[in-house]
């Protein structure tokens, strides 16, 4: 089972337990993106501080796995802020949480030019001066592997958020992945660590299969795989284009894939409005395509979470599915580009994009 654990947001020093706090479904987390969650904390059980424990956009409230050997606490798994309460004679207090990562939109980028840095150093530097300073604390671990240089300036007039340049750096070929974890500092506190690199999560050993496997039969109780084409899904023509007047809007050229059967179905959309290099427009189109060419394909497999190898976000995990839907069976080695759990499950999302025999 899962516990729960409240921590201030600005220091993470626990404030209280809460043993009986029950969530609404799975906890999800998703590379580069922000979750949300809702739970109910019955008054009858809660902590005399409940108020405290559970005061809105002050405090995160922080699942940890069961307890490991010769550990008295299990590892932080999810934490969500607090960002609504309401309270209830009848039904306790109904909390609305989101993860770490959209506190990056509460905070703003003042001007800031960056010539030939990595953007692994780009995302360290925006977070010590815009998410640390009278914020949440945040240690940054980059990641090895490739750290392209990135020539950006961002304005202060543009009102970006560190969110939404962290989601149009990532958006660029070769941009990085990251997320937000949680790690114990001490036996009373709980940290906030942002991992950033070219891949989060780590890839099956060459000549091996992954660690964490899923079997049906097996150890998989469902799983649902989910095929899209739907605007915003997919298009086999790109065009990344930013602000701007008349014929002097910056845009890049179109970016097309191989014919396979379709028609063509085009997308233009804005990746950011401050971009005036065309050469950065080319980049996002280019990322772009690669993911939209094929459609979504998403594999998601629930699995007992005790008949299971752990694995994080990033990983790569292998699948092996018979059922009366797959006769001659799905099987392969894909990443985790989100988890969910619950008390007994565990649900890797999983990018099947290219995977033979799914199309």
């Amino acid at each position: 089972m899962l516990s729960w654990v409240s921590v201030q947001a600005t220091t993470g020093s626990i404030i209280a337990d809460l043993p009986t706090l029950r969530v609404d479904g799975a906890l999800k987390r998703t590379i580069g993106r922000h979750e949300a969650q809702t739970a109910v904390l019955p008054l009858d059980g809660a902590p005399s501080n409940w108020r405290t424990a559970t005061r809105k956009k002050a405090v995160f409230l922080v699942a940890l796995s069961e307890p490991l050997e010769n550990e008295p606490r299990g590892l932080p798994v999810w934490g969500g802020m607090v960002t609504e309460r309401t309270t209830s004679h009848k039904e306790g207090v109904s909390l609305s949480m989101v993860t770490a990562e959209d506190y990056l939109n509460d905070r703003y980028v003042m001007n800031e030019t960056y010539t030939g840095i990595g953007q692994n150093e780009i995302v360290e530097d925006l977070i010590e001066k815009y998410i640390i300073p009278d914020g949440i604390p945040v240690r940054v671990v980059k990641l090895p592997g490739a750290n392209p240089a990135r020539d950006r300036t961002y304005l202060d007039a543009d009102d970006k958020t560190v969110y939404s340049i962290l989601e149009e750096l990532s958006g660029v070929l070769g941009g990085p992945e990251w997320t937000i974890g949680w790690e114990w500092v001490d036996e009373r506190a709980l940290g906030l660590v942002l991992y950033v690199g070219a891949r989060l999560g780590t890839p099956a050993p060459a000549g091996l299969g992954p660690a964490s496997w899923f079997h049906l039969p097996g150890n998989v109780s469902d799983c649902e795989l989910v095929e899209g084409y739907r605007r915003g899904e997919g298009a086999n023509d790109v065009m990344a284009v930013s602000s701007g007047s008349a014929d002097a809007r910056p845009q890049s050229t179109h970016h097309q894939s191989a014919e396979d059967g379709r028609p063509k179905i085009e997308l233009r959309w804005t990746p950011s409005t401050s971009i005036t290099n065309t050469d950065t427009l080319e980049q996002h189109a280019g990322r772009a395509l690669e993911g939209l060419q094929g459609g979504t394909v998403a594999l998601s497999i629930t699995a007992n979470r005790a008949e299971s190898e752990p694995f994080q976000l990033g990983d790569d995990v292998g699948f092996d599915l018979t059922s009366w839907a797959w006769p001659n069976k799905i099987t392969g080695t894909a990443r985790a580009i989100g988890i969910e759990w619950t008390d007994t499950t565990i649900t890797p999302v999983l990018d099947v994009t290219g995977i033979e025999g799914i199309y």
